[in-house]
């Protein structure tokens, strides 16, 4: 439960439509659902949102409880999510979803922070 890659926090830059940026920062994540619980580590993750690998696909509009854990398990996020995007596991890639935060329940100055880094 720590970030695994501090390495710069560069904002990631693509022509999208989010209202907050998103960082290249890996930490953990957990994602439950009415479905399933998936655990993996978040490739980028912002004020509004995050991108996660994971080996079980989940479903576009799917919601979703989201923890996030770095600092060395000593920081944790706790929100409430939807799957916004989904993208196919291809060639040694596991499959992908973006998860869009509707509401932050614990962390949210963590997370602030994290993205300031």
């Amino acid at each position: 439960m720590h970030v695994i890659s501090s390495t710069a926090h560069r904002p990631i830059s693509r022509d999208e439509r989010r209202r907050y940026e998103r960082y290249a920062v890996r930490c953990e994540c957990w994602l439950e659902s009415d479905e399933s619980t998936v655990h993996g580590l978040a490739a980028d993750l912002g004020l509004g949102g995050l991108f996660l690998r994971t080996a079980v696909p989940l479903e576009q509009g799917q919601r979703v409880d989201v923890v996030l854990a770095f600092g060395g398990g000593t920081q944790r996020v706790r929100a409430q999510g939807v799957v916004t995007r989904t993208v196919r596991a291809q060639r040694g890639q596991r499959h992908g979803v973006g998860i869009e935060l509707t509401e932050i329940y614990e962390g949210t100055e963590a997370l602030a922070r994290l993205a300031r880094a």
